[in-house]
This record gives structure tokens, C-alpha cells and sequence, in this order.
């Protein structure tokens, strides 16, 4: 029986899982990339060190538009699967505070052993070669590269989205999913910077400060994160504000109100932190108060907390009513920040939306309008936290289309 011959247009974390996992059940299985190297957007992911899976992956980490597929494969492909897969490519998996990168501590490893592994495992790679249409023929699909065209009997698409366009992600997969009807849901960037509408973080350039940020929509409590949060003029970033950055970006998109309320006492109660205040103003009471939060948050954090509170630069803390120190406990523990905006595609982590995840079948991700067609990786629409979650469904997705086609 003649092997199935598979195309895998992609050459980021789920195209090579996929590549290597059809490749060890016997598939014929080459590897089109447009990029001059494939694996070149692994090396910029977890800081350079590849924070590839985490030990408390589950669907309500993620964001899709079918959660019983998405929680059928993440069940199919749990934390230990992954970590296997890893050290069978030759990575050494090690956790830290349940986040797991590779022992060598550098994206380039893992990169590396995947392209290691692709050769061992006689995976065909073909870099700096883009496809242009892919059409049905004889149970099959031709595939246009240039000026040439080539049949496969199986084909993965596993493109990428559009986040980070510098490593090769410019949304062509999206048209060739479309352009074989299927239904994409609207991209927009996630795990990114939000902008702010008013003048609260004029100044703040440079500052970090550990807070609790929650989101607000419409007035209502959404969701919120703790961690360090990243000032500039005008922006908010950092991972706290990247958790809550998909479901912002969502509301923004549908003309909502959306606010982001800043806790910078966040190990605190409300009661522990006005007593802690309060002890602050009797301690300090002789300080005016330009100076009195100095020590407590950083110099130009303290002085628009300050003036948020709507406290005087000369007034003695001592002389602060309970009415005052009311103010500035809630300066202090939910700091308004109006949300206007986002940074886009270039400085975004992942994309949100992409193919809709009801299009494809949940145990093989086959599409369900193009027999022989699969999809993987971030050209789905699923987008996951931070934390490893993101390359955890890049692996899954992979080694699951992989399977599939090659037992197809």
C-alpha cells in the first residue's frame, strides 16, 4: 500500500509536531515554509526560553468557539504528553513554579530537536516556498508554489495566524482556508498592550509595579490577574494586562466600555489595606504628601495616586481626614484606567479567531467540508494564556493532526 503522501504548509511549533508525528507512522511527509528556516517564531516565545506547556493546562485557560472540541483535545493530549514528546526529541523538560521549559533554558534548543528530529525521521523541508492555492484533484489536493504544482494526498495547514508578522505569521493561511469555504471568525491580536483614553497615565513612562488589574465592561467585573504591571505614556502592558488583553480587545471591537481598575495592595483586604494606611499616616504623618507614598510605590506612580485621591503637594499626611484617607484608598486599590485601544499585530504574542474550530472534526481536526484537509496550531480559533498554554495547544493540535492524516 502506497504511503500517504502529506503536505504540512507550516513550519512553526505545530507543523513540525505534525511532520514528525505522521513521519514516525510510516507518512511520506514534506514541510513547505515561506520563511528562509523553519521554527523561527519558537525562538522569540517565553522571553527566549520556550515556556512550551504548563502543569495545570485546561480548557478555561483558553479562548475558542467550540470548547468541546478544544476540551476533547486537550483530554487527548494532556500535560504528560507533551512533556513525552519532548524527550523524545531530545529536550529535557523542567518545571518552574509549574511552567515548563527546556533544561538548557533556550528556545533554539528546542527548535533545534525538532528539526533534528524531522531529519531523522526523513521529513522532507522546503524553506522560502509559498503557497499560493491549494485545489481538490483525485481524492488529493494539487498545491501551487510558484511556478509549479504539486499533488499530495493529505494536506495540514498549519500557517500560523498573524501575530508577530516579523517570524513569518502574515495570515496567508487564513486565505487558503478560505478560499475552500471555510467559516474564519474576525482575528484581532491577543496577549498584547492596551492604550489608554485619558491623560491617568501621562508620565508614567518606565514604571513597573506588582498589582492586581481587574477588567471592567461596561461596568461589570469581568476577570482579573495579578503580576507585574508595565507603564508607559499612555499604555498599559506587561502579563497581568496581556491575560485580560483578549477578552478587552473583544468588548472594544463591540463598541463597549472598558476599563481596567488597578489594585496596587493587592496581598491585602480592603480592611487590612485601610488599617495599613491608616498606621502609614500616624507613622509618617509628618511628611507632606508629595513624599509620604515614596517607599510604598515608585516616585511618579505615587504622585498620580496622589493627585487621583485629589490630596494637595505640601499638605501634612497627619492632617488627612477619614474622609481623605477614604480617597486615597480607593486611589490607591482601584486605579481607573479608561481602555480605548490595543497594540496591534506586531507587538501581540498570539491571534485571536482564525478558522472556526466547529469546521473541523474534534478527535482528528480534519475539516469537515474538505475530506483530507487538516488544520493545526494557531490558524484555529483557539488563543490560550499566558504560561505556556498557547505552544501547549500548538504541540497538541500538531501531533493530532499528524495522526490523523497519516492514518487517513
Amino acid at each position: 500500500m502506497a504511503k500517504n503522501r502529506i503536505a504540512v504548509i507550516g513550519g512553526g511549533a505545530a507543523g513540525l509536531a505534525a511532520a514528525i508525528t505522521a513521519a514516525r507512522l510510516g507518512a511520506d511527509v514534506t514541510v513547505l515554509e515561506h520563511m528562509e528556516r523553519v521554527g523561527k517564531k519558537l525562538l522569540s516565545t517565553g522571553n527566549g526560553r520556550c515556556n512550551f506547556t504548563h502543569e495545570g493546562v485546561s480548557p478555561e485557560h483558553y479562548f475558542s468557539d467550540c470548547p468541546e472540541t478544544l476540551s476533547s483535545l486537550l483530554e487527548r493530549y494532556p500535560t504528560q504528553r507533551i512533556l513525552d514528546f519532548m524527550e523524545e526529541i531530545g529536550v529535557v523538560p523542567v518545571c518552574r513554579d509549574g511552567y515548563y521549559y527546556p533544561a538548557s533554558n533556550q528556545a533554539a534548543a528546542v527548535a533545534d530537536c525538532l528539526r533534528a528530529e524531522c531529519a531523522y525521521q526523513g521529513v522532507g523541508i522546503r524553506v522560502s516556498c509559498r503557497v499560493r492555492e491549494i485545489r481538490p484533484f483525485k481524492g488529493g489536493y494539487l498545491l501551487s508554489m510558484e511556478e509549479k504544482e504539486e499533488f499530495f494526498s493529505r494536506v495540514i495547514l498549519a500557517c500560523g495566524g498573524q501575530a508577530a508578522p516579523f517570524t513569518g505569521s502574515d495570515g496567508n493561511g487564513y486565505q487558503l482556508a478560505a478560499a475552500l469555504g471555510h467559516r474564519l471568525v474576525p482575528v484581532f491580536p491577543a496577549l498584547t498592550g492596551l492604550t489608554a483614553a485619558g491623560r491617568e497615565l501621562k508620565g508614567l513612562a518606565g514604571v513597573r509595579a506588582a498589582a492586581r488589574a481587574s477588567l471592567f465592561v461596561n461596568g461589570q467585573f469581568l476577570a482579573a490577574h495579578s503580576g507585574e504591571v508595565q507603564f508607559a505614556d499612555g499604555s498599559l502592558s506587561g502579563i497581568v494586562i496581556f491575560q485580560l488583553s483578549h477578552q478587552a480587545i473583544g468588548s472594544l471591537l463591540q463598541g463597549k466600555k472598558t476599563e481596567i481598575r488597578l489594585n496596587f495592595l493587592p496581598e491585602l483586604s480592603k480592611k487590612q489595606a485601610q488599617a495599613f494606611l491608616d498606621a502609614r499616616r500616624d507613622r509618617l504623618g509628618h511628611k507632606p504628601m508629595e513624599e509620604w507614598g515614596i517607599g510604598l510605590f515608585p516616585r511618579k506612580l505615587w504622585e498620580q495616586i496622589r493627585k487621583n485621591a485629589g490630596l494637595e503637594a505640601g499638605r501634612l499626611a497627619g492632617e488627612l481626614t477619614q474622609e481623605e484617607m477614604g480617597r486615597l484608598y480607593q486611589a490607591v486599590a482601584a486605579f481607573r484606567v479608561q481602555i480605548d485601544g490595543y497594540f496591534g499585530f506586531d507587538r501581540a504574542q498570539v491571534t485571536a479567531g482564525g478558522v472556526s474550530l466547529r469546521e473541523v472534526q474534534a478527535d482528528t481536526l480534519e475539516s469537515g467540508r474538505m475530506p483530507g484537509l487538516y488544520f493545526a496550531g494557531e490558524i484555529l480559533h483557539v488563543d490560550g494564556l499566558c504560561g505556556g498554554y498557547n505552544l501547549h495547544w500548538a504541540f497538541a493540535s500538531g501531533m493530532a493532526a499528524g495522526e490523523a492524516a497519516a492514518l487517513a
